[in-house]
């Protein structure tokens, strides 16, 4: 990908926990190397095949990395948002992308090219750590996703999303804010918009939570829990 000219706001790229082991010198020579990439919502900004000789961190807007069936079913694999990086593996393995990457609002993306990236990881060992744990992580997180998908019901997959969305937030009234649609968020655990609809209803008339458009607030957490593991007193 060529330069297009366009200046990276370091204030928004520092933000981002990929960089969290650089200090604010390397970080701004990262970014002199690098430029902005803007995009409209409902953008393709990588298709399968694609190749990278960088990665790009979201400095603002939403964003979903998904795959494509044979018959042209969409599974939304994660979704991103500020802060987050993706195509690592692409630019390190030098391999095509497998996924696709699209637009779920008007994004603002950071390019770091390979090549600076490569020189940041060679002089500074703390960059080659957080590295490692952001793909760690990465990894981790599509194990859990591969075994919710495979060991749990529509129900407990639900109950799971919401409960992991609601980690950070304060009780006893828990308000959960859907980063994207209904369907895309179904997507993500394998459900089809009806059922993921249809669990989210059932747990609203049982009264362990209330819903919102895209806001569900967490009415009874224990209730929640108890979903997760039916045979609990």
């Amino acid at each position: 990908m060529h330069s297009n000219g366009n200046p990276i706001d370091l204030d928004l790229l520092s933000t981002a926990p990929l960089l969290d082991g650089l200090n604010a010198s390397r970080v701004a020579q990262l970014a002199r190397h690098g430029w902005t990439v803007r995009h409209p919502r409902a953008a393709r900004v990588l298709s399968r095949g694609d190749s990278l000789d960088g990665l790009f961190v979201v400095l603002s807007g939403k964003l979903k990395i998904f795959m494509l069936s044979c018959s042209g079913d969409e599974r939304v694999i994660r979704l991103m948002q500020g802060g987050d990086s993706f195509g690592e593996a692409i630019m390190f393995n030098r391999i095509p992308s497998p996924v696709f990457v699209d637009t779920l609002a008007p994004t603002e993306l950071a390019y770091l090219p390979a090549q600076v990236i490569s020189e940041t990881l060679q002089s500074n060992p703390r960059f080659v750590s957080t590295m490692l744990k952001s793909m760690s992580a990465l990894m981790t997180g599509l194990i859990t996703d591969l075994e919710t998908c495979c060991l749990q019901s529509a129900r407990q997959r639900t109950v799971g999303y919401l409960l992991r969305e609601a980690e950070n937030a304060p009780p006893p009234y828990i308000e959960v804010q859907l980063p994207a649609a209904k369907a895309t968020i179904a997507s993500t655990l394998n459900l089809s918009a009806e059922t993921f609809s249809r669990e989210l209803h059932r747990l609203h008339d049982q009264g362990t939570i209330e819903i919102s458009r895209r806001t569900i607030y967490i009415r009874d957490r224990d209730g929640l829990l108890k979903e997760l593991d039916p045979g609990s007193p």
